[in-house]
């Protein structure tokens, strides 16, 4: 399926408009377009580049949420993951959980174990129709002897083990992402990106701030060249996320909803300690109370993340080196005494997200609710628009299903055919096969045919990231041998030139950092050289009409972009 950026699309009247991009807008459009809405989802920027790439890269049940008693998101959460790990197996794999109990947690060992079990509890039909290598197995205690064996750098004063529980890897979400944006592409929906919503239009346009009205439409503004457009739907769906509010701010009312803005910031390390254990994720607790994820991923530590609310807007928030510091703060004090600590000098990259709370003044962010919230605003005079608050990746897919059932019952859309669409028994676009084990796929590709520039790695490599697709990628480099170059000389970074011209021809990447961050893995590995962004530029250079100056100068700008982000962490101090 081809994502291409076709604004003469912006001609057409749909049942409804979803502002926002993310992974919630795209399950929303998945899930309308299923159902036979003409649908329109469009982004301010470029898909997924907010909180939705910036995750602790896990689909997961929020084993942390029974603490403060969210037994039904827990519980929704363990439905979907089963959900997502079903449909996408090539982009998700399952990874063992440790969670250590020192004699001085809190909770006590005890009730931490009280916890696995009910978490194994509401998980019960973990395993519903999932093939053998994919199933989850019942937790158990592992001793400290068998822990410090598997996870050497952890202090062992006071330790006592740790309980192991299995959760989904959500290897790139990024990708993942992509797959289900291409799967309601394929539905009938149209995706555009780089289209910031301006302002709404009304059936009475110049009514009072207390007259009633109806949302007909948005008014859009192409990022790219400055166009600007007025789209006509039936019904609008804020699906803005951190910026659900601002989003909302053109109508110049009160709408009766609040964002809760919580940061949350992830630090990729090299590994703890020298270790690199491929295995095992843990899940650290400091004395503090602070935690953190210590996750193995790609041959680094990925870390993180923090949970501080901000009252900054989304595109001003930044890691700064008191988050950097808070993350290094708490797993050091998990690290055993005679182990290395870590430091600055270990980052590789930082990266961060803004969730998009429901406002509980009561609460901090950390124990803020993730339930989800639809909010119909007709019951502030504005009929035909919603607002998705709250929500998380994991149960993207259940509030997607919800928004699009409350719009095939309201008034507007009461009238629509509609057809029978059940997304939980299929598979994403590009899924060898829904509920099963991707891995004779993905030997018989490497086994099979190749250009002679393409080794069995980086064939795998393809594979996982494109599932059926990839032999699109493929045909590039047997058209033009040159595209089988590697875009890095250093180990592990497998990416190619033909997947960043399949990105801007087939995917709709824009810009050098789309490419990089969002359809490559190569930018999320840490720190990326001048070297290596060049490379991506140069090969974007023929698809996107960019002569060399051109690229180069693309390519510059990107590096600055990056050390810009480097900088603002690597200060004493700065703005948040």
């Amino acid at each position: 399926m081809t994502l291409r950026r076709d604004t003469q699309q912006l001609q057409q009247q749909y049942d409804v408009i979803i502002v926002g991009g993310g992974i919630t807008g795209v399950c929303v459009a998945r899930e309308c377009a299923g159902r036979g809405l003409r649908t329109l989802m469009v982004d301010k920027g470029d898909f997924g580049h907010g909180t939705s790439s910036a995750t602790t890269k896990y689909i997961h049940g929020g084993i942390r949420y029974l603490e403060t008693y969210q037994f039904g998101v827990v519980r929704e959460s363990l439905i979907e993951r089963r959900h997502l790990a079903l449909s996408a197996p090539h982009l998700v794999s399952q990874r063992r959980f440790l969670m250590p109990a020192w004699s001085w947690s809190k909770p006590p060992a005890p009730l931490i174990g009280a916890g696995v079990g009910l978490y194994t509890a509401l998980g019960f039909d973990r395993n519903r129709h999932m093939p053998k290598s994919m199933q989850i197995p019942l937790p158990r205690w592992v001793s400290k002897k068998s822990l410090v064996r598997d996870v050497p750098w952890l202090d062992q004063r006071g330790l006592r083990g740790a309980f192991a529980y299995h959760d989904t890897l959500n290897e790139h979400p990024e990708r993942l992402l992509l797959a289900m944006l291409q799967s309601a592409v394929g539905l009938g929906a149209v995706a555009l990106n780089y289209l910031e919503a301006t302002g709404f239009l009304f059936d009475h346009p110049n009514s009072s701030a207390t007259e009633p009205i109806t949302v007909t439409g948005v008014r859009l503004r192409d990022a790219l060249d400055g166009s600007e457009y007025q789209v006509r739907g039936t019904t609008v769906v804020n699906a803005g996320g951190p910026w659900m509010d601002t989003v909302l701010a053109p109508i110049g009312r009160s709408m009766g909803v609040k964002v809760q803005r919580s940061k949350g910031s992830h630090l990729l390390t090299t590994p703890i300690a020298g270790v690199n254990n491929p295995h095992d994720t843990v899940f650290a607790r400091a004395r503090s109370g602070q935690h953190v994820i210590v996750s193995p991923w790609q041959g680094y530590s990925y870390i993180g993340p923090t949970d501080i609310a901000t009252d900054y807007s989304p595109d001003e928030v930044r890691t700064d080196s008191s988050d950097v510091q808070l993350i290094l703060d708490t797993v050091n004090d998990t690290i055993a005494v005679d182990q290395a600590k870590l430091t600055k000098a270990d980052i590789q990259s930082v990266s961060i997200g803004v969730r998009p709370l429901i406002v509980d003044e009561s609460k901090s962010s950390y124990s803020t609710s993730r339930r989800h919230e639809l909010y119909d605003h007709t019951r502030s005079g504005v009929t035909n628009l919603w607002s998705i608050g709250g929500g998380k990746w994991t149960t993207s897919r259940a509030l997607g299903v919800e928004v699009a059932e409350t719009l095939l019952k309201s008034a507007a859309l009461a009238s629509v055919s509609r057809r029978t669409y059940d997304s939980r028994k299929l598979g994403v676009y590009g899924a060898f096969a829904w509920a099963q084990d991707p891995a004779p796929f993905l030997q018989g590709i490497v086994a099979g045919p190749r250009p002679d520039s393409l080794t069995p790695q980086v064939m795998e490599h393809l594979a996982r990231l494109y599932g059926t697709e990839y032999q699109r990628v493929v045909d590039l480099v047997q058209r033009d041998a040159s595209l089988g170059e590697r875009l890095s000389d250093q180990p592990g970074r497998l990416d190619i030139a033909a997947q960043a011209v399949f990105a801007v021809t087939d995917e709709s990447a824009r810009t050098v950092a789309d490419v990089l961050d969002r359809r490559l893995v190569l930018g999320t590995l840490g720190r990326v050289s001048a070297a290596e962004v060049a490379a991506v530029a140069a090969a974007m250079a023929q698809p996107m009409g960019w002569s060399h100056a051109a690229a180069k100068d693309a390519a510059q700008r990107e590096v600055a972009r990056r050390q810009a982000i480097t900088d603002v962490w690597q200060r004493a101090s700065a703005p948040a």
